[in-house]
């Protein structure tokens, strides 16, 4: 009985010691074939572009396909690329460029000053209606000196022009007998890159492969496909089971594919700000008290803890994360008690339905939010249920892409924000010459404020740092007293990428993650 009894024992612990082991191994995901077999690195691709000319449209493929003059390194300051040299003269007027001589296109053809002068103009010549302009308006003129050689005017000092010159540098040859707009060239880009266009099959993926003539360093990766995912749990699945080899992923995914074994998480403090865009077309925004009494009314707490999960900071300011960032500002700490006084005030009386009402009109609006972009669909829904709180009835319209006019919406999520001079994303957001109506420029909500204006034209042309920060800093008291969007959160961006790819380098990013990318000619698969 005793023999049996130890026997029995035995067995037992045997059998639990095995089902140990086993759950043990289904928690831990096995590692996913790579696509390291065929040296290519797949993206996943939260849209796809309508056009790849950098002129005309913001991608994420800048850094692939195209240099410029001036490139950001891992600080994001400006440095010396496809120039060899820029000497600034003593009145900070005149640059004087040189540029390196084994700089070539994808097809071949020399890269030279005719090239720079062309990029430039193009994006001056308003039939292009290119975004950048503003980066360029105090060019007065542009002199070739020779092949290599060239200067550039200005008609007064320009202090981030170090930063405008990162700008793509485009070929004039493949625009001959074309209109910028329409060129074959925007589906079929021509470069100065470390990689070169191969193949776009529209609606499914993108294909580049390395230049191998590239004058900077080559490209270890021969071929980066960009799969276009709109649906952030697709991009997820995909990565999880290797179909993809990096995405930027949604805060609430973060945990999950922390476990998966052939992933690593890189987390990265962005300058990205996520907040509501106040559109002054309609008649609500006018009164500035609503403005004020809705950023009281936003719980970014709430906001960063649930729907960002710890992945951000709440915003104030759009230079939150800038040198030049004015933490004495007004910063609409959550509030509803000082919004409920601000609306009381400015007329907005409660009815017994639980909404307030002046002279026969509701406190009522409609946020619109892209509906792929879920954190931004969850911020909106949130908000609007929390405004509830001082009698406003908020909807919420999740619309795709394709059935949204920013400059229509009457209120939108926005998602902004810039790592670099404190000029970027700034005064092409708020200076009125910006507005959408009448430029390419970002201004979507019709804001104008005429010493808003004046601060944004004195910081570009202010040279001194201290004068400028102060420039700046009174530019976000005047933002935050009279304020163009009710800011919500600064998002960090999570990017879950296969473990075996290395050379990766960190750097505060802009956003929707943009820059993480920036070194991808380094990067490298631990088997190659």
């Amino acid at each position: 009985m005793k023999k049996s009894s130890l026997f029995l024992l035995l067995m037992i612990v045997a059998i639990s010691l095995v089902g140990c082991a086993s759950s043990q191994g289904e928690e831990k995901q096995p590692a996913a074939a790579s696509s390291s077999q065929a040296n290519e690195l797949i993206f996943a691709s939260e849209s796809e572009f309508a056009g790849l000319n950098p002129l005309l449209e913001e991608t994420n493929l800048d850094a692939f396909l195209f240099r410029g003059l001036m490139r950001f390194d891992e600080h994001n300051v400006p440095v010396n690329d496809i120039a060899q040299s820029i000497k600034i003269s003593d009145d900070q007027m005149t640059y004087t460029i040189t540029i390196q001589q084994d700089v070539t296109f994808h097809d071949g053809q020399a890269l030279t000053v005719d090239d720079i002068i062309f990029t430039i103009d193009s994006i001056l010549d308003d039939e292009n209606g290119s975004y950048l302009k503003s980066d360029f308006n105090h060019v007065a003129s542009m002199n070739k000196i020779n092949d290599t050689t060239m200067t550039i005017q200005l008609d007064e000092p320009f202090t981030p022009m170090l930063d405008k010159l990162t700008v793509p540098i485009l070929p004039k040859h493949a625009f001959e007998g074309q209109e910028m707009r329409t060129a074959s060239f925007n589906q079929q880009p021509i470069g100065a890159g470390p990689y070169m266009f191969e193949q776009w099959d529209k609606g499914t993926s993108l294909t580049l492969k390395a230049y191998p003539a590239f004058f900077g360093t080559k490209a270890s990766i021969e071929k980066v496909i960009f799969k276009f995912i709109p649906d952030s749990n697709v991009r997820a699945l995909q990565l999880k089971s290797g179909e993809v080899d990096i995405a930027l992923l949604d805060p609430n995914q973060v945990e999950e594919l922390s476990k998966v074994e052939h992933l690593k998480m890189y987390e990265v403090e962005s300058a990205d700000y996520r907040g509501l865009l106040f559109n002054m077309k309609f008649p609500i925004w006018q009164d500035v008290t609503i403005r004020k009494a809705i950023s009281y009314a936003t719980d970014r707490a709430g906001i960063v803890k649930g729907i960002l999960h710890g992945y951000g900071t709440e915003a104030y300011s759009p230079l939150q994360k800038h040198a030049f960032a004015n933490s004495t500002i007004e910063q609409y700490s959550y509030d509803v008690k000082k919004a409920n006084e601000l609306l009381e005030q400015a007329g907005w009386t409660l009815k017994d339905d639980g909404f307030r009402y002046k002279d026969g009109q509701k406190l009522a609006f409609t946020i619109t939010a892209p509906i792929t972009d879920t954190v931004r669909v969850n911020m909106a829904n949130y908000a609007a249920e929390g405004y509830k709180a001082v009698g406003a009835d908020v909807n919420v319209a999740a619309l795709d892409w394709s059935n949204i006019v920013i400059e229509d919406s009457e209120a939108f999520m926005v998602g902004w924000g810039s790592p670099y001079d404190a000029d970027h994303h700034t005064y092409s957001l708020f200076h009125s010459g910006e507005s959408s109506d009448t430029s390419a420029g970002y201004n979507y909500g019709s804001y104008a404020n005429a010493k808003v204006d004046a601060l944004l034209e004195e910081g570009r042309t202010t040279v001194d740092p201290e004068k400028r920060k102060e420039v700046y800093m009174a530019l976000q008291k005047e933002l935050a007293q009279d304020p163009p969007f009710a800011y919500f959160a600064y998002v960090d961006a999570v990017y879950g990428i296969n473990e075996q790819i290395h050379g990766v380098k960190e750097r505060i990013l802009g956003h929707h993650g943009a820059g993480f990318l920036w070194n991808v000619e380094e990067w490298k698969w631990n088997d190659r």
